[in-house]
């Protein structure tokens, strides 16, 4: 018995059915966006207030941002300039060194050992040194030779003021 009530439960189809829409402007009086405003007031509202502040905010964000892109671009041309000067003296730099070498390889092909003493010999009168011209000293036993060690601090007048005291 129990089962059959179980399964004697029907469903309603009908919540299912398509249902027919009720205009909702049948019932209530058409409703318009349509204001109705007096012929004088009319000319009163036509112009809008104008706020101020914003107005001012908006020239002066405009002004900073100007400002802005301006500084940017003349830093951009500024730094394009300086780059371009770097280039041209890196430029001007490796051509004066190819020079260096070039006129150094010229004076070292003309300008030879023999060349040298040959021109010493004949328009400066000078001549080598021989064995007799040379003279041989010797130091006494007293002298002693000492190793100046530099840790980098002392100037050089403090290393010659430490060279004459301790002698």
């Amino acid at each position: 018995m129990a089962r059959d009530k179980l399964n004697a439960e029907a469903y309603d189809l009908s919540l299912f059915e398509p249902q027919k829409k009720v205009n909702k402007r049948e019932n209530k009086k058409e409703k318009t966006n349509l204001i109705k405003i007096n012929a004088s007031e009319s000319f009163k509202n036509i112009r809008k207030k104008i706020n101020v502040a914003l107005a001012v905010r908006l020239a002066v964000c405009t002004a900073l941002a100007t400002a802005v892109a301006a500084w940017m671009v003349c830093n951009y041309v500024s730094i394009n300039e300086l780059t371009q000067e770097i280039n041209d003296a890196q430029s001007s730099l490796i051509h004066q060194s190819n020079l260096e070498a070039e006129y150094q390889l010229r004076i070292d092909s003309k300008l030879t050992q023999s060349e040298i003493q040959k021109y010493a010999e004949q328009n400066l009168g000078m001549s080598q040194v021989k064995n007799a011209q040379k003279r041989f000293i010797s130091l006494s036993d007293g002298d002693i030779g000492e190793v100046i060690r530099d840790d980098g601090k002392n100037t050089v007048l403090e290393s010659l003021k430490g060279i004459f005291t301790h002698s």
